[in-house]
């Protein structure tokens, strides 16, 4: 589907410029501009979607990060593994979140059922497009 709508912005981009260089295939000067405006926007919102859904990126790096969090927290305590009563691996978990560049919101809605330091839809990323990002990618969970 994404390849489609690349193909599609491509080709209205391309029409759009070409009217330029009197190759036209709109009828005035308003349609090409539409073309390539709307091509463009096209283009643009499909390679946000091909970037948002790559592994690398955004909640799939999140889910990750609270992993090996999680792993290095066991690491760090193995006695409290069974019970953790000080909070330390908690702590610790949550800690690195936050020096990774993830805020801890118990209150987010993805959180809810399972306010644990190990749920990675407790965290949301600090940056405002990765945040954003990940909201969206959130609300299709």
């Amino acid at each position: 589907m994404i390849g489609v709508l690349v193909f599609v912005g491509i080709v209205l981009t391309t029409v759009g410029v070409l009217y330029f260089f009197d190759i036209k295939f709109c009828e005035d000067k308003t349609q090409a501009i539409t073309a390539l405006t709307g091509g463009l926007l096209v283009f643009a919102g499909s390679a946000m979607a091909l970037a948002s859904s790559s592994t690398s990126f955004f909640y799939k790096a999140q889910q990750v990060q609270t992993s090996a969090c999680e792993l290095e927290a066991e690491t760090a305590h193995p006695g409290n593994r069974h019970s953790d009563f000080d909070k330390a691996i908690y702590n610790h978990i949550v800690g690195c979140m936050t020096n990774a560049g993830y805020a801890w919101l118990p209150e987010y809605k993805g959180c809810q059922d399972a306010p644990v330091a190990t749920n990675s839809l407790c965290y949301l990323p600090s940056g405002a497009f990765v945040r954003t990002v990940t909201r969206a990618q959130l609300a299709f969970e």
